[in-house]
């Protein structure tokens, strides 16, 4: 009985602590977040985009849901919503992106309590835990991308989430995990595209798990063991993919009758194939290869360590292992594809779901190790006894060893590709926002009652600092394809017009009147030239 309650009050106090260690995530994720917004005004384009989606459900007139647009995944915006109301208190919550950190903020918080939780159910030392937790919520670039707002580090939670789910299941069999990665790979899908590829590794994952696991034989192994074993794969998998299937289907949907374009978020102008055409690839495949390692490599540390680890053991060829590799390459071979094909700028962010990938797997690699307290269906090849007991503990402080270091050695690599100037201004690039900045203070001073029309495709930091938006006609607006036909007959008083270089190109002003810019029309004048961008008098 004693030991009972030692257990019990152990358990309850790992569980404050996962609890104190989460609060103290998303408090400072958030508060770093809203300091680079607020007092550096550091504000990455793509968070801010999502932001204003939020914005444009509450403030465009009358309020829809459909303001959000129909090419980012939904539920970035979705969950914004609510924080983004409180800008009638404070304007900053979406003027500068704070509710876009706040929901990354929680997201970061939420991947550390899934990956202590998960330890804790491994039966890995909770002080070792923790400490691979916090190297890993505290990497520079992982802490970044759950402090600014961007859906890179939302959809780093689905993939933790599931990846843990997946290696619980590969131990214990139970099939509640399989439903809880069923609905991973929607929330995954709901904030980015890449949860296909991934969700292809992950089947992958399932099939190979039925097929070499020895938990997974006795339920296909009866009858007709091949036919039953095609069963079970098959019902698994539909089990798997039906919840992320409907999501898809219900987003193709919503583009059909929204737009007459099921496939809106694919191929229209503001679509990433629309924008990508403008992204500069490469043509040979050595410049592939020095390109993607560059920007991939340290965040393969974490994966070349358990290999080197794995190697040592002589565990390296096990299903298991390859189930590791396929969910690694599933996202990283996706965005080398994408970029060779050059539908992808291959910014670095696309190339680091290695290193989360990895840390996701860290508990059940670990456990692999301690076959006395988790059940371990992979033993030690050619090797027994005392051999073996060697070999296993050496590994184990190998491992325990080599994880930090190569979190440090992941550090240094990253610090070296930062190094590269024009990878930081893929990052952040600030230069456009205070750009939009200087325009939205210059319509607040000196246009503060006139119908403006501007397509928020590109100038959304505008609309957010703009102190009477309902003057604006944007692109959310019921009114906006009629007004651009028509500035005159609409009573459009001013047009704000990008510069029609790159994706501004798709801006639906520059489309119906691709002269504008430079040319200028007799039903309008240029009034003043921000560098980018051009404000023109609507002179009828």
């Amino acid at each position: 009985m004693l030991m009972t309650d030692n257990k019990k009050r152990k358990f309850l106090s790992e569980r404050l602590w996962i609890a104190a260690v989460t609060v103290m995530i998303f408090v400072t994720e958030a508060a770093y977040g809203a300091y680079r917004g607020i007092y550096e005004q550091i504000l990455p384009g793509d968070a801010m985009s999502r932001v204003a989606n939020a914005y444009y459900v509450l403030f465009v007139t009358p309020p829809r849901l459909s303001s959000m647009g129909l090419i980012w995944n939904p539920l970035p915006s979705l969950l914004e919503i609510p924080l983004v109301a409180l800008s009638t208190v404070w304007k900053p919550m979406a003027s500068r992106a704070v509710a876009g950190d706040i929901v990354s903020a929680a997201f970061a918080a939420l991947t550390a309590m899934i990956l202590l939780q998960t330890f804790q159910k491994f039966r890995i030392s909770f002080g070792y835990s923790l400490l691979i937790t916090l190297c890993y919520a505290l990497h520079p670039y992982i802490f970044y991308y759950g402090s600014n707002g961007m859906s890179e580090g939302m959809f780093i939670f689905f993939l933790v989430y599931c990846i843990c789910n997946l290696t619980l299941w590969f131990t214990y069999g139970t099939g509640s995990y399989i439903i809880k990665m069923a609905f991973g790979l929607v929330g995954g899908f709901l904030i980015r595209y890449e949860a296909i590829p991934f969700a292809v590794g992950i089947g992958v994952c399932i099939i190979l798990n039925i097929l070499y696991n020895p938990r997974e034989k006795p339920y296909w192994l009866v009858g007709n063991a091949k036919r039953e074993r095609f069963h079970y794969i098959e019902g698994t998998l539909v089990t798997l993919y039906t919840p992320a299937a409907y999501a898809g289907i219900v987003w193709i949907l919503l583009c059909l009758v929204i737009t007459g374009n099921p496939l809106y978020f694919l191929n229209s102008g503001y679509s990433n194939a629309g924008q990508s055409a403008f992204a500069s690839g490469v043509t040979t495949f050595s410049a592939l290869t020095q390109y993607v390692l560059f920007r991939a490599m340290p965040f393969l540390v974490f994966f070349l360590t358990i290999v080197f680890v794995r190697v040592f053991r002589g565990t390296l060829f096990r299903y298991d292992f390859l189930c590791l590799f396929f969910l690694v390459m599933s996202l990283l071979s996706f965005h080398i594809l994408m970029y060779w094909k050059g539908t992808s700028y291959g910014w670095l962010r696309y190339f680091c779901y290695s290193l989360p990938t990895c840390v996701a797997w860290m508990p059940y690699e670990m456990s692999t190790f301690q076959n006395e307290t988790v059940p371990e269906p992979y033993g030690l090849p050619a090797r027994r006894g005392r051999q073996a007991e060697q070999v296993k503990k050496k590994g184990r402080l190998l491992f325990k060893i080599l994880l930090p270091c190569s979190l440090v050695l992941s550090v240094l690599l990253l610090n070296n590709v930062l190094k590269d100037s024009s990878i930081v201004d893929q990052e952040i690039g600030t230069h456009v926002y205070q750009e939009n900045l200087e325009i939205a203070d210059y319509i607040n001073d000196k246009l503060p009652d006139k119908r403006v029309l501007t397509d928020v495709f590109t100038t959304y930091n505008v609309a957010l600092n703009v102190n009477n938006f309902q003057n604006l006609v944007v692109s959310s607006s019921p009114d906006f394809e009629k007004c651009v036909a028509d500035p005159v007959g609409s009573g459009i008083e001013y047009l704000l017009v990008p510069d029609p270089k790159g994706v501004s190109n798709y801006d639906a002003i520059n489309v119906a009147y691709p002269n504008l810019y430079a040319q200028g029309a007799d039903w309008c004048r240029e009034v003043y030239d921000f560098g980018d961008y051009k404000l023109f008098q609507v002179t009828g």
